[in-house]
This record gives C-alpha cells, sequence and structure tokens, in this order.
C-alpha cells in the first residue's frame, strides 16, 4: 500500500482539494499552460485512477518480469501498432499481478490513455441479456485505448460465449486496439478453449509471455 498512498500524496492540490486530478482548478490551469504542468496533471489523473480503480489486491501491483516490462515502457512511448500481450500459465504464477503492473507503467505516461480492466467471467455476466446494459458493456471494454482481460477463457463454454468472446475481439482486432490478455489455457488449447476464430486473431495479435511455476497462492 505505501507505494500507492506515495504516488497519490506527492499530487497534492495547491487550492484545498486534496488530490490534484480532482481539482477543476488545477486541470484547467494545466490546460492553459500546457506543457509539463498538463503532463504532471495527467500523471497524477493516471496515479489516482489506480489507486480507485485497481482491485485492492493490485494496487500496489509492478510489472518485474522483463518482456512485460519492456512492452510497458513501449507502450508508454508509443502505443501505435504494438502488440497485444498474451500472458499464458498455469494457477498461482503471478499473470494477474504482472498484468495490473504492466497497465500501472504503460498508462502513466501522461498522455490521457484510456484503459479497462475486467474479469472474463465477469465480462461475460455483463453482456448476458439479463444484464443492464450489455451492449454499453461492450461498448467500454471495446473502445479503451487499453484493455486488461483477466483469466481469459474461465468462463463455462458455449456457443452464445464463444460468440460475445469473438465480438470483444474482433472489434478490437479490426481497430489494432491494444489488450493485455491472461489465461490458464496453453498455447495449444487456445483453439479448443476459445474457437478458431478468436484463436487466429490472438496468435496474429499477440506477443505470448509464459509464467511458469507452481501455485503461490498455496506456498506457506
Amino acid at each position: 500500500m505505501t507505494q500507492t498512498i506515495t504516488a497519490i500524496d506527492s499530487f497534492e492540490c495547491p487550492h484545498g482539494s486534496g488530490h490534484m486530478a480532482r481539482c477543476s482548478t488545477c486541470a484547467a490551469d494545466a490546460k492553459c499552460a500546457g506543457g509539463d504542468a498538463r503532463k504532471r496533471w495527467l500523471n497524477a489523473r493516471a496515479a489516482l485512477s489506480f489507486a480507485e480503480r485497481f482491485p485492492r489486491r493490485y494496487r500496489d501491483a509492478h510489472a518485474d518480469h522483463p518482456t512485460i516490462v519492456t512492452w510497458a515502457e513501449a507502450y508508454a512511448a508509443d502505443p501505435v501498432d504494438l502488440k497485444s500481450l498474451l500472458l499464458v500459465g498455469p494457477v498461482g504464477t503471478g499473470k494477474t499481478h504482472q498484468a495490473y503492473g504492466a497497465i500501472r507503467k504503460a498508462a502513466a505516461c501522461g498522455r490521457g490513455i484510456t484503459w479497462q480492466a475486467v474479469d472474463f467471467a465477469d465480462f461475460c455476466a455483463e453482456l448476458r441479456p439479463s444484464g443492464k446494459d450489455p451492449e454499453g458493456s461492450l461498448a467500454r471494454y471495446r473502445d479503451a485505448d487499453l484493455l486488461l482481460v483477466d483469466d481469459l477463457g474461465a468462463a463455462k463454454s458455449s456457443e452464445w460465449v464463444e460468440e460475445t468472446t469473438y465480438r470483444l475481439i474482433n472489434a478490437r482486432y479490426k481497430d489494432m486496439r491494444t489488450t493485455i490478455f491472461t489465461t490458464n489455457l496453453a498455447p495449444d488449447r487456445l483453439a479448443s478453449g476459445l474457437g478458431d476464430r478468436i484463436a487466429s486473431r490472438l496468435v496474429e495479435t499477440c506477443d505470448l509471455v509464459p509464467l511458469l511455476g507452481s501455485d503461490r497462492r498455496r506456498q506457506a
């Protein structure tokens, strides 16, 4: 938690609003001044966004896998035409932690990148016809600059799940939007677990990052 608190406190608002990302005066000043002032305000907004929107368990997540760190730095520098990430491995190898750490590093670049993160099972639940606003949920995840889909393939397989997943992945594929996927499915099981159309797009657009080892949650 220390790192999150430090990130928030370092952007104290001089106008009495607490955090400068919540202050309309700071936002207006940054917009007028531009340059470093605007970059600082965007960084403040990103830091607050991480603290408020990351799941509590991952609020202090920082990527340390060399390939993932390199990818996140490249995204922060220039996301155009950068490949997506597919983190694969058995349960408990740190895929979700690394993925949230990648979002933190990639999105905190002062350019106002929009991002969303969702568990795959929750995504499927949101898009069911009985949901509150399934098309609105799809649009939110479809249009984000950067999206994390955690535990891809975890929902019970069905024709509806495959079609719904395809709608999201194909829309982002066509618009060339960057996505971070985590999955317990082995690379040779992507087609059987997700369908040929989805697997084909993942293979084409993603850098595969294996995360192996024993289940950390079961270690003393």
